[in-house]
């Protein structure tokens, strides 16, 4: 480039041809036009006085007007005035050319080192064959003494003057320099004006460094800030001044922003050279070509800067998550087996006092806190966190909200003085408004605080998506554990009833398991976060179900089956048997079994003590001898209600009457 070729006078041609083709703003330059402008217009004044020449001034004032225009501690250089042939008389081409040295100033004819009327002097050709048919004419009326005069003349202004390139003026100021000429302008016979030279001034470049680069903000455009956002740099680039480099062209580097990376790993300089982009450039490369030399290559996924390909983010074992979706998946398939055995054997008193719908919505929600872990399984992502916290939670308060359900109504009937009736249609309407109401707060949190994929930076650097915890995430947690300590509450108010509503038993340990463990196996993953891994997170969140679903289930679920499995079987179409809501059920009998069966231990919610029935044939108590005279001697240490030699029911009671449950004696005499 021609600002690389010249380094000094000596290797230069005279003239300006020597130029940087840039682009700049000259705003921060417009206050050192004024001397131009004004020697212009002083000018073009003394041609219409001087009836088109300019013999009226010598040449000394001349030489004094440019030498007066470097006055002073500015970036101004130089001055000249170029004027037209024989616009002087006795001189063909005239320029008196002023410049600063480190003694003072050098004034001269610039005409006499190179042609200025040259095609390639911009600062003098430009102006020459524009149309100045815009420049307003100015009418002065000037007294003096006792002679009055008037003339018009042009006067120019900055939008009629010009800035150059950046250009070496050789054989003039011999160095890089900008220049600003204001029109010397004339009259013709129509009073059009008429272009008779110009007027300059001249701001030094040499020592000063080229800064393409876009600007900072942090800081005020100065007055050599005019070459910023010059540079050729591509989007996958940013631009980096270099310094000390004087007035040259592409002193800049082009480096890799963040997220890409140079492509030549070796390259001792990671950065694109601002004189080759520029070069490639002004030679005429293809664009398309030019895009694809000087573009940084995008980092691996997951990388905010990197160095090379070298992957960023954690790479995932697939063996343990396909492992982890078929244990889902089998409980998932054991669901619904529970959930056909528990239809099919509903009418069984073991079944029945268990309230079968709300076992089946148990069953629903656990399948629903499956498919969370399903939804896991690919890379987190904002869309796969939305999906995720819906059929976890919701499914969470559908089978807690079942549990405590079913643990209050036993609550309120052991605890209550008056006579309660508390069928399924009654708690279904009460566990309602929980899951409606986890509804409308995962829909606020879809909608106003959408659930996030973060980057998270193990301690190996290896990175990897989860999602974000936020103060939506500890609500609805912390509401959970209200829900499971207020199962707490109502299982230590239980605790003494009546074995016939042993199943509170079950759901108590299910409570404090999922109070215990799921506490931990969450503290757990929080501590592992950034240590363990993906893989690891994703096994602990199926440890998470297991704690909130494989154990709740067995524990509800295991001692019904196991009682069925014994025999303790309940028909329910004869007359005597208890319900689950208290009362004694017209029209039931005792439970038969093909063998002595302990039902205390079975996980049955009746046992010997509690299923003593009353005759069939009447409704009130029974006298101690008369249950005396009907009380077989064979019966040993059993059970007065089932004989293990012939399995059937007795109509006597064996404990009196003031010994039943209380609630059992009122339901039974109402």
């Amino acid at each position: 480039m021609a600002a690389q070729r010249i380094a000094q006078s000596s290797n230069c041609s005279s003239g300006t041809s020597n130029t940087l083709k840039l682009t700049f703003d000259t705003t921060a330059w417009t206050s050192y036009t004024n001397a131009a402008i004004r020697t212009a217009n002083f000018l073009s004044q003394a041609l219409v006085i001087g009836r088109g020449t300019l013999n009226s001034l010598n040449e000394s004032i001349l030489y004094d007007l440019v030498r007066n225009s470097v006055h002073g501690n500015t970036l101004v250089y130089g001055s000249a005035i170029a004027l037209e042939p024989s616009l002087y008389s006795g001189l063909n081409t005239f320029c008196p050319y002023a410049h600063k040295t480190d003694q003072g100033f050098v004034v001269f004819d610039l005409a006499k080192s190179y042609n200025y009327g040259s095609n390639n002097t911009e600062w003098y050709h430009h102006l020459k064959i524009k149309n100045f048919s815009d420049v307003p004419l100015i009418t002065d009326n000037v007294t003096y003494g006792s002679v009055s005069r008037q003339w018009s003349q042009p006067v120019a202004n900055l939008s009629h003057g010009h800035w150059t390139s950046p250009y070496f003026d050789c054989g003039g100021g011999d160095i890089w320099m900008v220049t600003f000429s204001a029109p010397v302008l004339g009259l013709d016979s129509k009073n059009t004006p008429l272009f008779k030279g110009v007027s300059t001034i001249d701001l030094e470049l040499t020592n000063i460094d080229i800064n393409q680069c876009d600007h900072d903000n942090s800081n005020a455009i100065g007055s050599l800030d005019v070459f910023r956002g010059t540079h050729n740099c591509q989007p996958t680039t940013k631009c980096q001044p270099t310094k000390n480099q004087g007035f040259k062209r592409g002193s800049y580097t082009c480096v890799c922003i963040d997220g890409y990376y140079f492509p030549d790993t070796n390259n001792e300089k990671q950065a694109f050279e601002g004189s080759d982009i520029d070069k490639a450039f002004d030679d005429g490369a293809n664009t398309s070509e030019l895009l694809s030399r000087f573009q940084c290559l995008a980092c691996p996924r997951g990388c905010d800067t990197c160095t090379d390909s070298t992957p960023c983010l954690y790479e995932f074992d697939p063996a343990i998550r396909i492992l982890v979706v078929f244990l889902i998946a089998v409980l998932i398939v054991v669901c619904g087996v529970i959930s056909f055995i528990t239809f099919k054997y509903r009418k069984e008193l073991v079944m029945k006092t268990a309230s079968p719908i709300f076992l089946q919505m148990m069953l629903g929600g656990s399948v629903l806190m499956s498919m969370s872990v399903l939804i896991m399984f690919p890379e987190a992502s904002d869309t796969v966190c939305t999906f995720f916290i819906w059929p976890f939670h919701l499914g969470f308060s559908v089978v807690y909200g079942a549990l405590l359900i079913k643990t209050w109504r036993i609550s309120v009937i052991f605890n209550s003085r008056k006579k309660v009736n508390l069928p399924d249609k009654v708690l279904l309407q009460r566990l309602a408004p929980l899951p409606a109401l986890m509804t409308v707060y995962l829909v606020c949190w879809t909608v106003l605080g959408k659930p996030q994929a973060v980057t998270i930076t193990m301690a190996s650097s290896k990175k990897f998506f989860s999602c974000s915890l936020t103060y939506w995430n500890y609500a609805v947690y912390g509401v959970e554990v209200l829900l499971l300590l207020f199962g707490v509450y109502l299982c230590f108010t239980v605790r003494k009833a009546p074995a016939h509503f042993n199943e509170s038993k079950h759901i108590t340990w299910s409570t404090y398991n999922a109070i215990i463990l799921g506490i931990f196996i969450i503290t757990l993953t929080q501590m592992l976060e950034r240590t363990a891994g993906p893989d690891v997170l994703y096994v602990l969140l199926m440890a998470q179900l297991q704690v909130f679903v494989t154990i709740t289930l067995a524990l509800i679920f295991v001692p019904k089956f196991w009682a069925l499995y014994k025999g303790a079987r309940f028909d329910q179409g004869q007359p005597g048997a208890v319900s689950v809501t208290g009362r004694v059920k017209a029209g039931s009998t005792l439970p038969t079994t093909s063998a002595s069966v302990d039902v205390r231990h079975m996980g049955v919610q009746v046992t010997s003590e509690d299923l003593c029935l009353l005759p069939a044939s009447s409704t009130h108590p029974v006298s101690q001898e008369e249950n005396d005279k009907s009380t077989k001697p064979s019966l040993g240490l059993h059970s007065g209600k089932v004989s293990p030699s012939s399995g059937t029911a007795v109509k006597q009671c064996s404990t009196p009457q003031a010994l039943l449950p209380r609630k059992l004696v009122q339901s039974t005499e109402t």
